[in-house]
């Protein structure tokens, strides 16, 4: 008797195995999620291996997993797009969301607060480009041109001339210093950031570079392993408290007369302008300046590059030293080595919120995923780029314009 009940309940445990089994393919089946890579420590899943070199192991991951696929880094699942075909579902969907992908992000960068992030994020947004529109943008490019010069003037009179016609520096720290202070200059104000007093710039730019080349991580980790980092942080804060609070007092009443400093405190209705300013600074600084070195070290490493845009530069210009978008528009090839600089050195990677669930290849992409796309690697794709590592400035524009164009 004893064996048949054995019998009986084994039988209707492999019918229940089975019919649980048939439950859950049946729900995979109609929502299927990408392929996925945890690694083995929990919560952390593969953010060590991630950590080590993020665009090796993404582009490892994409050749390995196939065109879409998830990892677990740091308690979040990223879910990566590979194909520049299905970028739209990431630049164009509104099923994904900006401002919830980096909201957590700013917190921890900023020490803005959520119900502040998303009280002021979209106001700052919708103000600041519609400062610097295209049509609001000559008197912007007119100083920034006068700046340029004056700045280099100034650091070429600091260099020792050698031979009697040739001078010595480093590009980085030339490219840098020029711009950091025009830029700044330009935007927030002539002399309202220590641009003027070049030991009090050099304090600037030193907490400035920590604070940059770090940032990233800053993002991730707590502050407990980040502190230098968290020292220039609140340098630059400091810095803003008191800038901030002087422009309070002196903003015009003409709106266009404004600072973009002052625009951005007008409209800011709580105690964080000092933070949200120095987000400001750091998105003037952070972008422009690498990919000027870039362009222009990839220009000097190739001659004949290097003699044509000499060519166009002085064919245009002539003995006319200024220079606005009807000048820019007459130098093409320059335009172009500036897009393939960007091609071979765009960022890594960039990223939304999944806000609502959606299909890519048939794959369920859930609501609550980081969705990520990486213009570095698109960029270097051989199908799209013959010889995708070589600096080839004809080949970004006349094949491939629309995976060149800077993204904002």
């Amino acid at each position: 008797m004893l064996s048949w009940l054995i019998v009986i309940g084994t039988c209707l445990l492999i019918v229940l195995i089975f019919f649980i089994f048939n439950i859950f393919d049946t729900a995979s089946n109609r929502k299927k999620l990408p392929p996925f890579y945890s690694g083995w420590i929990p919560w952390l899943g593969c953010a060590l291996e991630f950590g080590k070199n993020p665009l090796r192991f993404i582009n490892l991951m994409g050749h390995k997993l196939g065109p879409v696929y998830t990892l677990k880094v740091a308690g979040e699942r990223m879910t990566f797009l590979t194909d520049a075909k299905d970028f739209h579902n990431f630049f164009q969907s509104t099923d994904v969301d900006f401002q919830k992908a980096v909201q957590s992000s700013v917190q921890k960068i900023a020490s803005v607060t959520e119900e502040a992030f998303f009280k002021n994020h979209t106001k700052i947004h919708d103000t600041v480009k519609g400062r610097l529109s295209f049509h609001k943008l000559p008197p912007f490019c007119e100083t920034l041109h006068s700046k340029f010069k004056e700045h280099l003037v100034g650091i070429k009179n600091q260099i020792t001339i050698k031979n009697g016609c040739e001078f010595e520096a480093e590009l980085n720290d030339l490219v840098r210093s020029t711009m950091y202070k025009s830029i700044m200059d330009n935007l927030f104000g002539d002399g309202v950031l220590p641009t003027h007093d070049e030991a009090a710039f050099k304090e600037f730019e030193k907490n400035f570079l920590i604070f940059d080349e770090q940032f990233e991580y800053a993002a991730r980790l707590p502050k407990i392993f980040l502190r230098e980092w968290t020292k220039s942080k609140n340098w630059l804060l400091q810095m803003f408290t008191r800038v901030t609070k002087q422009c309070m007092q002196t903003i015009p009443a003409d709106v266009e007369s404004r600072s973009l400093l002052q625009t951005l405190i007008a409209v800011i209705d709580d105690d964080f302008s000092p933070n949200w300013s120095m987000m400001m600074l750091w998105a003037s600084l952070a972008n422009a300046i690498p990919i000027t070195f870039w362009t222009l070290c990839m220009i000097y490493q190739h001659q004949r590059v290097l003699e044509k845009v000499q060519s166009e530069v002085r064919q245009v210009l002539k003995e006319n030293e200024k220079c606005d978008e009807s000048t820019l528009a007459l130098m093409p090839y320059t335009r172009q080595c500036i897009l393939e600089a960007i091609r071979l050195r765009s960022p890594g990677i960039f990223t939304r919120r999944v806000i609502k669930e959606f299909r890519v290849k048939g794959y369920n992409i859930p609501v609550g995923d980081l969705l990520m796309v990486s213009p570095f690697w698109a960029h270097r794709n051989s199908q799209q780029f013959p010889d995708p590592e070589e600096f080839k400035p004809m080949v970004c524009i006349a094949r491939n314009a629309y995976l060149c164009q800077p993204v904002c």
